[in-house]
């Protein structure tokens, strides 16, 4: 009996069950049963979306065009920084947010992407000295002080996973 798994889009295919024997010819072989499932006709119907919407990344960049909309964003990412993760110290995050930038406005100063902007500030980034150079210059700090700032990040870092 093959068994199958329903989906939810009719597209999808069930799955398949085969045999398929290990080994050279003339050795000693063995049998395994395998499952295949096959996924890559599988979709997700996409929600609807309300009519006249826009995300928070298409609001934010309208505001960052405003000088007006640009100046309270900065105001309320330097409040972020000192109300939310003041505790933690200076790490790259509240550097950044002292300074008003998003991870978007870094990124560009440094000639990176956002995603590496966030790697950076989770932690787990393992940096090349030139990208440290990029990042003090562009935090206006030293190198002794971004390096005390990546430290605290990590062990930030580190308490979370445990």
């Amino acid at each position: 009996m093959t068994q199958s798994t329903p989906s939810a889009s009719v597209s999808s295919a069930p799955t398949k069950s085969f045999e398929r024997v290990f080994g050279e010819s003339g050795a000693a072989t063995s049998r395994t049963r395998c499952r295949v499932f096959a996924f890559e006709a599988y979709t997700t119907p996409s929600p609807q979306t309300p009519a006249r919407h826009s995300s928070i990344s298409q609001l934010a960049g309208e505001w960052e065009q405003d000088a007006e909309g640009r100046a309270a964003l900065e105001e309320g990412r330097q409040w972020v920084a000192d109300t939310f993760y003041g505790e933690n110290g200076d790490t790259v995050r509240t550097l950044r947010l002292r300074k008003g930038w998003s991870q978007a406005r870094l990124a560009e100063v440094l000639a990176t992407s956002q995603p590496h902007v966030a790697r950076i500030e989770r932690g787990t980034e393992n940096l090349t000295i030139e990208t440290c150079r990029k990042l003090s210059r562009a935090l206006g700090i030293d190198l002794n002080t971004l390096d005390q700032a990546l430290k605290r990040q990590e062990a930030i870092a580190q308490a979370k996973q445990k």
